[in-house]
């Protein structure tokens, strides 16, 4: 049967038909027979038309048969989120060609997207998934569950976060249970600021992580479970700062520098919010010297670093004004318009530039915070411009404000 496919896969990679493959081997009828698994034939047979396509039979039918075992070690790479060797299997994978006549070709292009999302690569994504959507009835019970899984951190990358949850609850666990689902999900939990719940689902991919000794997953499921203890704002810092210490020493023995650069941001994000400036303000610089330089997640740390510097009164203006240069070159490089916005609300903040400052939140910050999904971020500064109307004696607007914050809406939309 595997050698029917082969022939036929080469046959038409090469531009031949089965007359001229057949060709003082067999007959034309002969050749349909073998391609579509209908008959038997002889060693002898494969042999000539195998050395004709100039292949190694051999070979090639182990490529075929490996395929599956090499999909579930990517699948586990990838659950693992150590996508260093995830990244090398997807390269080995990506070279084989008979994946597309393989019974696992739905399972490759669900593994390709999941990578894709974990690589923070979301082009065509959506395109793709409508396309094997189309085939869902047809899939069996675990790739159904994929898609799903696949759907949910979709949802989760594009800041969708309640559909991300309604998507990642609806996978049966019966059939598709793994530490990286549950990680999913509580991270959907997290950004949809549900603490609990949050917790829960990060307790029960810890534990898969544990189980099979995966300190990258447990480093990184931990680090989400101190986040939501610390949501609560009853927790000893002093405790939090071990935690954060300990898990930092392990990403240095897994050799995980970018583990510990988000982990260094985190620590970095609880100390600011303790007004511990100058402490944030280090850890965000250590940060950043993990990360590479043109990409979200440094900019994520800078703009931190920012803060740092301007609350703590650690930083000049003109240093200040420096870095918030150099953010929104990277900003414009990336196509980052996240931060395209908040840097330039540092910047009109830091010339003193206070009416143009709340003309730009009001009419292009704002509306596109809200239209993107990013809800705490928009919420911080309506109350940011509630105080400002009511510091400037606008009434009117800031009761328009305070009615779209309990309307679930703002008046940019």
């Amino acid at each position: 049967m595997y050698e029917g496919r082969i022939i036929k896969f080469y046959r038409e990679k090469y531009g031949m038909t089965q007359e001229q493959l057949g060709l003082g081997i067999c007959s034309t009828t002969h050749i349909s027979k073998i391609e579509r698994g209908l008959t038997e034939y002889s060693p002898e047979i494969t042999s000539l038309l195998a050395k004709r396509l100039h292949i190694h039979m051999e070979q090639e039918l182990d490529k075929l048969k490996n395929i599956k075992e090499k999909l579930d070690l990517w699948h586990e790479m990838i659950i693992a989120l150590n996508m260093e060797a995830a990244s090398k299997i997807y390269s080995e994978l990506a070279n084989n060609e008979l994946i597309e006549i393989s019974n696992y070709h739905a399972l490759y292009q669900l593994l390709t997207l999941k990578y894709h999302i974990r690589q923070g690569n979301s082009a065509d994504i959506k395109r793709e998934l409508s396309v094997i959507a189309k085939e869902y009835e047809r899939l069996p019970p675990f790739e159904q569950n994929l898609y799903k899984h696949v759907v949910g951190i979709y949802e989760l990358f594009m800041n969708n976060y309640a559909k991300s949850i309604q998507v990642l609850k609806s996978i049966h666990f019966d059939d598709y249970s793994n530490a990286l689902v549950y990680y999913d999900l509580a991270t959907a939990y997290h950004c949809n600021n549900l603490p609990i719940l949050a917790y829960y689902y990060a307790e029960k991919a810890l534990l898969l992580y544990k189980q099979k000794n995966n300190f990258l997953g447990i480093i990184d499921t931990e680090n989400l479970m101190i986040i939501q203890l610390e949501s609560g704002q009853h927790r000893d810092f002093k405790e939090t700062a071990e935690h954060f210490e300990e898990l930092i020493k392990i990403c240095d023995l897994c050799h995980a520098p970018d583990k510990k650069a988000k982990l260094l941001h985190n620590f970095a994000y609880e100390c600011l919010r303790r007004e511990k400036y100058k402490m944030a303000l280090d850890l965000y610089n250590e940060s950043m010297q993990l990360k590479e330089k043109y990409t979200g997640i440094y900019l994520l740390s800078l703009e931190g670093y920012i803060r740092a510097g301007l609350e703590g009164n650690l930083l000049s203006r003109e240093a200040l004004l420096e870095n918030v240069h150099e953010g929104l070159e990277i900003a414009g490089v990336t196509k980052d318009r996240l931060y395209s916005f908040i840097l330039h609300l540092h910047k009109y903040s830091l010339m003193g530039r206070e009416k143009r400052y709340y003309q730009y939140l009001t009419e292009k910050a704002l509306p596109f915070f809200k239209k993107q999904g990013y809800i705490l971020i928009a919420e911080k500064y309506e109350k940011e411009l509630f105080s400002y109307y009511i510091r400037t004696g606008e009434k009117d607007k800031a009761l328009q404000i305070a009615e779209a914050v309990i309307g679930g809406q703002t008046p940019c939309e």
